[in-house]
């Protein structure tokens, strides 16, 4: 009887967290900031499957409309890139996954564009970011914005020599200015391309070091 009520009492909790989860996922949506919107195209010589936001209800209309072209475009031309690619490829087809997230810190977005490509057994990923806040004059932060390229690129070599056997230090020359990144709490965390600064095992790695916002 016991085990019986045990496993009763477990299977009501775990439904409760299931249905708390799920209460927290819709009111998440109910939001409405933005909306995603997915490509997929197959054929022959290539594959391509994109998920994107769409923003909807940022304050700053003119900056929304902004930021949808230019995101949209980055897409576009992603697609045109691959298909061309694939026109002069023969063997394995070209198979093109873009993923989309939107990390928010306070009122700081961040909507972080992957490229994933494969041809054959070969692989590379790209990472992009475009950042704001979302108030009424809004406009796009950019690195240098948010801190210093110098001191970046000082905790950064810190990083990196600390666990030297992951990085590749000697390749290392600097952060570049349009290295994608975000914001998590007082933490500045890059985002860096597959094998630019490490072993492809690490995907696209992240560093995160602390900031002096200025902005």
């Amino acid at each position: 009887m016991q085990v019986t009520r045990r496993i009763a009492i477990l299977t009501a909790m775990n439904l409760f967290m299931m249905l708390s989860l799920n209460h927290i996922e819709v009111q998440a949506n109910d939001v409405g900031l933005y909306e995603m919107k997915r490509v997929d195209e197959v054929s022959d010589s290539f594959e391509i499957h994109i998920e994107y936001p769409v923003f909807k209800k940022l304050k700053d209309k003119e900056f929304q409309e902004k930021l949808n072209k230019l995101v949209e475009a980055r897409v576009e031309t992603s697609i045109s890139e691959v298909k061309k690619e694939a026109e002069g490829s023969s063997g394995f087809p070209i198979l093109y996954y873009g993923e989309s997230k939107i990390i928010t810190n306070n009122n700081f977005h961040s909507v972080l564009m992957t490229k994933n490509i494969s041809r054959g057994n070969t692989f590379s990923g790209e990472v992009q970011s475009l950042n704001f806040y979302n108030q009424s004059d809004a406009e796009l932060i950019a690195l240098t914005d948010v801190m210093d390229l110098s001191k970046i690129n000082e905790a950064v070599t810190k990083h990196m020599e600390a666990e030297a056997d992951s990085y590749f230090i000697e390749e290392f020359k600097g952060v570049r200015p349009d290295t994608a990144f975000y914001l998590e709490d007082d933490q500045l965390v890059l985002m860096f391309n597959k094998y630019e600064i490490a072993p492809g095992v690490y995907g696209t790695p992240e560093i995160k070091i602390p900031r002096n916002h200025h902005y």
